[in-house]
């Protein structure tokens, strides 16, 4: 049984390796017979060694190392619009044949090195990603334009003549309309057919159909093979020894490297499609087969590839997204599939040669017609009704600019274009995340009742922006209008402190510094001082240099500047720190008696009096521990003068984290007093201290003897738990709103 399902698998394989080959040998004809058309036509055995050495040598290499078992790569039809505008560019400024033919090997070899140094590179570095920014209409564009190149460039395989406004009376006379009309309606009946059927085996079925019906019908009519080739309904004859002849014509004699210089742009285009074409294609594997693709190593690999062929002259390949579905859909599921594809090319090249001048030239034309009118009906007619306006009208532009003045200026507006639209996009979603007043958003600092009245009064003056993404000068703008409109409103309270929140923020672009500066020029008219507030030290050296941050900082608020501070809650406890000072009421907090703190919240004067043989006096040096992270909950302290710190002792961590720090006339501990668990946090004094502890012993004792008293206390707890509470409802509600 075992043996069985080892040779279904090795047939299947098999079976669908010599499918998808047959179809790499027809598409590779198809690529070469585009670039070595008009004034190349004469080197058309060039372009056919070149297109079945990229697929045999690539299409090998990249089957035995690629992520994916099944695939199949070679020539590609978008690439090889390019290097058909490269050829063509060679051969307008050749005066010498065999110059000509050498100057053709060349670029062809060069283009194939420099692509996959190109890939290799940007795989080997993880790069990849950063293909995928390139906006999907501008893709679009590319992919669209190509399809008119191969569209126009079918019309030269057919007939000789390019499709142009220029040629449109050429190709309406009669010589030329019956060598390109069948070839043409042959593409549309096979758009027609496979935009309705998609069964794997059409197009191969389609193609060898109307290959033997060509031979069909040039017999019926009387028409010789010889006579057939000489009509150009055939291709040329090819000698028997077709790779060693190619080689064998190469000659440096008479060489003008001029010539390559007009390739360079070329290949930069070439470089920039080939490794959209990739991304693209690996995507489209990996939805058609649900297999995954590591394009990384995909653009490592293919540029290896690429590398290796390039001494042969090999032309740009990569993986062939058609034929690698093809061949998935036919049964493959390991690279045996591939590898016999790629020798299948190679037999065909080195041992049989002369079959291929029987393909017959409307096919060949016909199948480059349907690729390229394929890409232009998914972008200009599907493309109306899934692409927004301005991506479908950006798309149309860069064909229109393709198909006016060329592939490089299309290329050049695309890639304009996505730099522009990243820009405006990016700065659609803005760089402000939150915007809070210091009355609603406060640090984690609890205060007496009089503090917290004071800030609730003036912490409007306080003016927080929490920033995200990367800041460049198209998105720091609106900060600095929303900062400048906020410091200039009438109705609202003057802004003394503006605190900026780097927390979220990943990068920043020098020219946004410039922002920054005039937001500080802003804050000085109108007397506030700014914070920036968690800074990452490659950001922190731009601002500084720029002139923004003062690194020292006038920390006393005396003069107003841009400072740099530790994080968001110490900023906005050091600006609340401030306003308490200018209300006078920082000094007077720590002179205030327990009576004075905690009278308010009982109902008698005489309350406070009778409490008072419940507590324990208790006076505290800087960094004394009241209790600890873990240990039991037995009592409370109310805190006289001084302030004491809640952190967060973290297992594996040296460092704790500042979770609350409280000040005279608050409380702390209460809650773990009244649910009897263990101490959450640790409380140490951060400055000299007077408290008085209230144990759990002596809170029983007062329920008992004294009920009313500690009805009152239970009272002022449920209170402060409530305002706490209800301080922590305002900031969710002010974060969601």
């Amino acid at each position: 049984m075992k043996k069985t399902s080892a040779f279904d698998s090795l047939f299947s394989n098999v079976f669908a390796g010599a499918v998808s080959g047959i179809m790499t040998v027809i598409a590779s004809i198809s690529y070469a017979t585009l670039i070595f058309s008009g004034e190349c036509a004469g080197y058309l055995e060039l372009g056919i060694a070149s297109a079945l050495l990229s697929a045999t040598v690539i299409g090998l290499v990249v089957s035995l190392r690629s992520t994916s078992q099944f695939v199949i790569a070679g020539p590609d039809a978008n690439i090889s619009a390019i290097v058909g505008l490269m050829a063509t560019a060679i051969a307008a400024q050749s005066r010498s044949e065999s110059a000509l033919f050498t100057a053709l090997w060349i670029s062809l070899a060069l283009s194939c090195l420099l692509s996959g140094a190109f890939l290799f590179g940007v795989g080997r570095f993880g790069l990849g990603r950063w293909i995928r920014f390139v906006p999907y209409p501008v893709v679009g564009g590319f992919l669209a334009g190509t399809g008119w190149l191969l569209a126009r460039g079918s019309f030269k395989v057919m007939c000789g003549v390019p499709l142009s406004f220029k040629t449109i009376r050429a190709l309406g006379s009669i010589e030329t309309l019956v060598h390109w009309l069948p070839g043409a309606l042959f593409a549309i009946a096979l758009l027609a057919i496979l935009r309705r059927f998609r069964h794997v085996l059409i197009l191969p079925g389609i193609l060898i159909a109307a290959i033997i019906a060509t031979h069909v019908v040039l017999a019926v009519c009387g028409i010789t093979v010889e006579k057939a080739m000489a009509d150009g309904w055939l291709l040329s004859p090819f000698p028997s020894k077709l790779l060693f002849e190619t080689f064998g014509r190469l000659s440096l004699a008479g060489l003008d490297l001029s010539l390559l210089g007009s390739t360079v742009f070329h290949l930069g285009a070439l470089m920039i499609v080939a490794a959209i074409v990739i991304l693209l294609n690996s995507a489209s594997v990996e939805l058609a087969t649900g297999k995954d693709v590591d394009l990384d190593r995909e653009l490592t690999v293919t540029g290896v590839a690429n590398m290796l062929a390039s001494p042969l002259g090999s032309l740009t390949g990569c993986i062939a997204l058609s034929r690698t579905i093809l061949n998935y859909k036919a049964g493959a599921r390991g690279r045996i599939a591939g590898v016999v594809s790629a020798l299948l090319c190679g037999v065909l090249l080195v041992f049989a040669a002369p079959l291929l001048s029987l393909f017959p030239r409307p096919v060949l034309g016909g199948l480059l017609f349907y690729i390229g009118l394929s890409l232009l009906v998914e972008w200009v007619y599907d493309g109306w009704r899934r692409l927004s306006r301005l991506d479908y009208f950006l798309v149309v532009g860069i064909i229109v600019i393709i198909a006016a003045w060329g592939f490089l200026p299309g290329v050049g507006l695309g890639l304009l274009v996505a730099c522009v639209l990243f820009a405006i996009n990016y700065s659609r979603l803005g760089m402000i995340k939150h915007v809070y007043s210091g009355a609603r958003y406060r640090s984690n600092v609890d205060r007496s009742l009089v503090e917290e009245k004071c800030l609730r009064e003036k912490g409007d003056s306080i003016y927080i922006v929490q920033l995200q993404g990367y800041i460049f000068f198209g998105s720091a703008y609106p900060l600095l209008l929303r900062v400048q409109e906020r410091l200039q409103a009438r109705d609202l309270p003057a802004v003394r402190y503006v605190i900026l929140d780097f927390a979220a923020v990943n990068g920043l672009d020098s020219s946004s510094v410039l922002s920054f500066s005039k937001l500080k020029k802003a804050a000085r008219l109108h007397d506030a001082t700014i914070l920036a507030v968690n800074l990452l030290d490659s950001l922190a050296k731009l601002l500084v240099k720029g002139g923004v941050v003062d690194e020292a900082g006038a920390r006393d608020g005396s003069s107003p500047c841009c400072f740099r501070s530790e994080d968001l809650d110490h900023a906005l406890a050091w600006c609340e720190e401030r306003l308490v000072e200018e209300a006078g009421l920082a000094d007077e907090g720590q002179k205030r008696r327990f009576a004075d703190h905690f009278g308010t919240y009982f109902p008698t004067a005489q309350s406070i009096e009778r409490l008072m043989p419940y507590l324990e006096r208790v006076e505290a040096a800087p960094s004394d521990v009241l209790f600890r992270q873990g240990t039991p909950s037995t009592d409370l302290y109310f805190v006289e003068s001084g302030t004491v710190t809640t952190l967060l002792e973290i297992s594996g961590q040296p460092a704790h984290k500042r979770l609350r720090t409280m000040g005279a006339g608050t409380v702390v501990g209460e809650m773990g007093l009244y649910l009897g668990r263990e101490r959450t946090a640790t409380v140490k004094a951060e400055s000299r201290c007077v408290l008085y502890r209230l144990s759990s012993e002596a809170l029983a004792r007062l329920e008992r003897d004294d009920v009313e008293l500690a009805s009152a206390l239970h009272r002022f707890f449920v209170r402060l738990l409530s305002e706490r509470l209800l301080h922590a409802d305002e900031e969710i509600a002010h974060l969601v709103s």
